[in-house]
């Protein structure tokens, strides 16, 4: 574990360690030469989960808020800064929930989705960096959660992997909203 990991689990708490097998790897951004990204689980003051579409995604599918990780950057660092460039709110980390892994059942992916779960405190909301492309926000309660990420599953064939990639976010919340009772 590197002193990063090391001093994200001592602040927030050990995550959950998941390996997601997807249909196939070929999909942005996970074939990508990136190592990571870092989703944001935001749970608003009411009561809600904060998710997002872009104008690229078929349907307008909704999905959790993530962001790549930079060269050298650090993951906390990460964290917050693609929550101010894509939500522009104010948040308390409260719990590091998971590190997800993906394979195709032959080849393991060297991508990690680092997911947090934070509590809004303030902030409006709006998109600080245009390159982002949201295009819609909505809000999900807990049990609403495994729902959306039926949804991603069930997207159009050229979109499935990136779907399965996207809802295995969405199912691990759910479980941990279970599990703490949030």
């Amino acid at each position: 574990m590197t002193n990063s990991l090391a001093s994200l689990v001592s602040k927030y708490g050990d995550p959950k360690r998941v390996t997601c097998q997807l249909p196939m790897l070929k999909f942005p951004p996970v074939n990508e030469n990136r190592h990571g990204e870092v989703c944001m689980a935001i749970l608003r003051p009411n009561g809600r989960f904060l998710l997002q579409t872009k104008q690229s995604y078929p349907n307008s599918i909704m999905r959790l808020p993530t962001g790549g990780i930079k060269e050298s950057e650090d993951i906390e660092h990460a964290l917050f800064r693609e929550i101010w460039e894509e939500t522009n709110l104010e948040v308390d980390v409260e719990r590091f929930v998971a590190t997800l892994r993906y394979n195709d059942g032959k080849t393991k992916s060297g991508f990690q989705t680092h997911m947090f779960f934070c509590l809004e405190i303030k902030g409006d909301l709006q998109v600080n960096d245009p390159k982002e492309r949201i295009s819609a926000w909505a809000e999900a309660k807990p049990d609403e959660l495994r729902g959306y990420a039926e949804e991603l599953r069930q997207i159009t064939p050229s979109w499935n992997s990136w779907g399965h990639f996207r809802a295995a976010a969405l199912d691990e919340l759910a479980e941990f909203c279970t599990r703490e009772k949030v």
